[in-house]
């Protein structure tokens, strides 16, 4: 009856739309008014250790299956290069962006800005060619994200309430099983990546870097 209630009380009142307003509200510091925010995840097995630049700002050391925090950047057009691939990157200011380097090429995800307070957000990337794929209450039963498809992401704003999720393909589960302690405000991702056969599922809470 407990789990029920828990399940029942992340997903009530959720809604899938967005809330805008001031960048780094809920992620943490402030930056400049007119900055844009960037991380990277890295999704290549071949590069345990990444390391990339989108002008003067440098990201390095994040290790294969991690993401690293947002940077606040300025709003400008950039090419970012790894490991013989590259991608043009239309920073916008006020928005924030998602950069996953996976063996078929580098993806560019603009994500929803989360401001809150109240609530928690949960994205989920589709960093496999796996087609379609959900996030789901660990036992399956209850759909959190529904239906990202390869090269995508979902999102949703839930209740503050932890939760033990999974990334499913039909009915089969993917990697491990993750917890996520969902508290007001905050904002987590759970990235699934690798092969079909074997693939690899990883959380991490959306945090932002001032220098």
């Amino acid at each position: 009856m407990r789990a029920s209630l828990l399940v029942a009380s992340l997903i009530a009142f959720s809604v899938a739309s967005p809330l805008a307003a001031a960048p780094g509200s809920v992620y943490g510091p402030s930056a400049p008014g007119d900055s844009a925010f960037v991380r990277v995840v890295n999704a290549l097995d071949s590069v345990p250790s990444l390391r990339a630049d989108l002008g003067a700002t440098r990201f390095q050391d994040v290790s294969f299956g991690t993401v690293s925090a947002y940077r606040p950047v300025a709003p400008d057009v950039y090419l970012v290069r790894v490991a013989g691939l590259e991608l043009e990157v239309i920073a916008k200011s006020r928005t924030y962006y998602t950069v996953a380097f996976t063996p078929g090429g580098i993806l560019l995800f603009e994500d929803a800005t989360h401001t809150d307070p109240a609530r928690a957000q949960i994205f989920l990337y589709n960093l496999t060619s796996i087609d379609p794929i959900d996030l789901k209450t660990s036992d399956g039963k209850t759909v959190v994200v529904k239906g990202v498809r390869p090269g995508t992401s979902g999102v949703k704003v839930v209740n503050a309430v932890s939760a033990t999720l999974a990334v499913y393909s039909g009915a089969v589960r993917l990697g491990a099983q993750t917890v996520l302690a969902l508290k007001r405000g905050s904002s987590f991702s759970v990235f699934a990546l690798g092969e079909p056969a074997k693939p690899t599922v990883f959380s991490a809470q959306a945090e932002v870097k001032v220098p």
